[in-house]
């Protein structure tokens, strides 16, 4: 029963709605109480201050204090109270007929305090007694009248039960509002969860529905919808990306069983042999590089950069090594490869090694795609903060709609061209990913039959 969300819900409301409630309940009956008790107290002054003006006229006329009090208690009808006229040292002079054979004992405190400041309130077996001097110049003695404090108890008696049957009236009636309110405001997510439960890796094209975008429930639905869109993204990435590394794979390696089979299939001569070895060595090492490559994939984060091993580098020194090496390509191709760079060392704190593996395949990639008697170029500049690593060519070109797929796995521009020249499609892939691993950005730029150009921005530390 505890498991479900709205049970809980409900259970903490009630609890906290019934904390409320008795807190509430429990500050209203003292205060009521106090109120009563307040109130009593004022009306039983007020009849005493009565009872003590009208004595004081009757004493004037009559000369007697028993007589006056006699008179007085016979004309004033106070029902439920007991009212007597006492003399200064407590003895009664007249009392109602309620009091007629009992006697209310009066302190002689309460007495002393009601001769110093005109009253006294004092409560004696179970009565609640007022104590008023008959005359503020005169020591005539003092009018006194009680009332059972039972009339107040009623009162709260009555409050009490009025707490005991509303309170736990409210709180079941809150409590069902409570859980009806939280399985309305809880059902949508009932909704989601059976309709995530139906999507599955077959259909991650399916989204939750969302009724009102705004509200929480609704930011969340968005929120595993987008999640959704990238898992799709995400799966088909992947599907294509193993479709594409297998058909690259399958290539080269029916080329070797191919060539191995024929090899094998019959005695030949040591030339046949070689021939055949040096066709496998060629296969061989083109799996290599592809496998090389694929590695190199796999280490690229899914959801956040890739935490390199940065240290300071002269990317000067980088770009001349790179050079270098792809100088030997140009010459055996007959491409022109010339280097520009400044004067001035630009040093950035990077990983050596892939950058070097970035810079040369743009410069393998410029190569392969330059025809006999085409330029290269590559230029290192410090611009904006920032060192911008350009490689221009003359080769083929990409078309405009090809431009942004360039940087995607396995894209080729001239697919039929670049099987011929061994190449898979990834080596522009890696190339970004290394420049984004260091916080930068490549760019193309490319008109097809007059060359490409890639620029490469790499943040610099100020």
């Amino acid at each position: 029963m505890f498991d479900s969300v709205r049970t809980r819900l409900t259970l903490w409301y009630a609890a906290v709605l019934a904390l409320s409630l008795i807190a509430f309940a429990v500050l209203v009956y003292y205060a009521a109480a106090a109120i009563f008790y307040e109130r009593q107290d004022e009306s039983l002054r007020s009849t005493a201050e009565t009872v003590a003006s009208a004595y004081v006229e009757e004493f004037e006329e009559e000369h007697s204090l028993a007589k006056a009090g006699q008179i007085v208690l016979a004309e004033l009808v106070f029902p439920n109270r007991y009212v007597q006229v006492i003399d200064n040292n407590g003895r009664p002079i007249a009392s109602t007929r309620n009091l007629s054979e009992t006697a209310l004992p009066i302190p002689l405190p309460a007495l002393s305090q009601a001769r110093q400041r005109g009253l006294s309130l004092v409560t004696v077996n179970g009565l609640r007694v007022a104590i008023v001097r008959l005359s503020s110049d005169r020591d005539l003695g003092f009018a006194t009248v009680a009332e059972p404090l039972t009339v107040i108890d009623e009162g709260l008696r009555r409050l009490r039960r009025g707490f005991y049957a509303g309170v736990p009236l409210i709180l079941l009636l809150a409590s069902a509002g409570g859980y009806f309110l939280a399985r309305k405001s809880l059902s949508p997510i009932a909704s989601m969860n059976l309709q995530t439960q139906h999507i599955t890796a077959e259909r991650l094209s399916s989204r939750l529905d969302i009724d009102n975008p705004r509200d929480e429930l609704g930011r969340l639905a968005t929120t595993i919808n987008d999640l959704l869109t990238r898992l799709e993204t995400s799966f088909k990435e992947q599907q294509r990306f193993i479709a594409d590394a297998s058909h690259e794979l399958r290539t080269p390696l029916a080329v070797l069983r191919g060539e191995t089979e024929v090899a094998l299939s019959k005695p030949r001569a040591v030339a046949e042999y070689q021939e055949s070895l040096s066709l496998i060595q060629d296969e061989a090492e083109r799996l290599s590089h592809i496998v090389e490559d694929l590695f190199m994939l796999a280490r690229q984060p899914i959801d956040a950069p890739m935490v390199l091993l940065k240290e300071p580098l002269s990317l000067n020194e980088t770009v001349r090594d790179c050079a270098r090496a792809a100088q030997v390509l140009a010459i055996r191709k007959g491409v022109q490869l010339n280097t520009e760079s400044d004067s001035e060392s630009i040093i950035l704190r990077g990983d050596d090694e892939l950058l070097k593996r970035m810079i040369l395949n743009l410069l393998d990639n410029a190569v392969k795609y330059t025809a006999e008697g085409g330029k290269i170029s590559v230029v290192l500049a410090r611009q904006n903060g920032s060192a911008r690593i350009s490689v221009r060519d003359t080769g083929i070109g990409i078309s405009q709609a090809d431009q942004a797929h360039v940087f995607d796995r396995f894209f080729r521009v001239d697919k039929a061209r670049s099987r011929a020249l061994g190449g898979a499609g990834l080596g522009l892939a890696i190339a970004a990913w290394i420049v984004e691993s260091h916080g930068g950005k490549i760019d193309v730029e490319s008109t097809p039959g007059q060359g490409s150009l890639f620029t490469v921005e790499l943040p610099l530390e100020s």
